[in-house]
């Protein structure tokens, strides 16, 4: 089995004609109306974007967590690769609003009175979940009625409702993580380079896509790594990987190919002999021990 090629969703969704959408330069949202098919879908997506889910439900996994989104939830995605399952029959529907790392930084100082300071934000997953009180929740449905409008709104109302959601999460206190990620974001787009890799490693990215979401040249990004872990990209995502792979063994009733595909590996033979040269034995006899360590004790 072969992983597919990740869907780049920014690009499938701006423009398409099966999506109602509202666009002011590269800020858009859309009221993305579609079944998920096939489950997991891995896709990489240019800019964050909130996911507003008004029909139907998703799991979105992380090497960190699953989080479980169902209609009338609300999340934060970071700009990158995610990994979403389908959890309900029928359609999956939400609006979404996509903004970049550059608009969100703007309105937290220009609107919110925020700078960005000096010194390490605390961490925050690829999602993060959304704690909707009544203004925002009024905020998403107001914005879904502007679907059925005879004539679309002008671009300034759609630029001023854009701002108007940074500012409610910003000043709400509902929302510290979302909160402290924007107040963070730097304007000149570089980031660290380590929580990038912890949230990409098991998906199918190209390096100069990896470089491009740490604000780096190429150049820059493989100098930059090579600093931090003394190893290069390619050698430190195969060695994550199996690693990753070593816990799902030992906490997860997963087979050996559900394993290789979750983790980024293209087929299950790569995976077992990668397995092999870090733990001196392949991954389906490694989990028998580990049984027969589990009925020994």
């Amino acid at each position: 089995m072969r992983r597919k090629d990740m869907v780049h969703f920014y690009e499938f969704v701006d423009g398409n004609p099966l999506f109602k959408q509202f666009k002011v330069d590269d800020l858009l949202f859309t009221a993305y109306d579609c079944p998920i098919e096939g489950s997991p879908v891995d896709y990489w997506i240019k800019t964050n974007y909130f996911c507003y889910v008004f029909v139907g439900g998703g799991r979105w996994k992380t090497p960190h967590e699953e989080y479980v989104l169902k209609a009338g939830d609300a999340a934060f995605l970071k700009k990158g690769a995610h990994r979403v399952y389908k959890i309900l029959n029928g359609d999956f529907c939400a609006l979404l609003i996509m903004v970049p790392d550059e608009f969100i930084a703007s309105v937290m100082k220009e609107e919110c009175g925020m700078n960005h300071s000096a010194g390490t934000a605390a961490y925050t997953d690829s999602v993060i979940r959304l704690n909707l009180n009544k203004t925002l929740k009024d905020y998403f449905d107001t914005l879904l009625g502007y679907f059925s409008l005879e004539n679309p709104p002008s671009k300034s109302l759609l630029t001023i409702k854009f701002k108007e959601l940074i500012v409610n999460i910003a000043t709400s206190g509902h929302n510290p993580l979302a909160t402290g990620y924007f107040n963070k974001l730097n304007t000149d787009g570089k980031r660290s380079l380590k929580p990038i890799m912890e949230e990409h490693f098991m998906f199918n990215l190209k390096l100069k896509e990896l470089a491009k979401l740490s604000g780096r040249s190429l150049a820059t990004f493989n100098r930059d790594f090579y600093k931090i872990y003394n190893m290069t990209p390619a050698k430190w995502i195969k060695k994550r990987r199996v690693e990753y792979g070593k816990f799902l063994l030992e906490t997860s009733d997963k087979n050996i190919n559900e394993i290789a595909l979750d983790i980024g590996f293209e087929n299950t033979s790569h995976f077992i002999k990668c397995f092999r040269e870090h733990y001196q034995h392949p991954p389906l006899r490694y989990k028998r021990m580990l049984e027969q360590q589990a009925v020994v004790a």
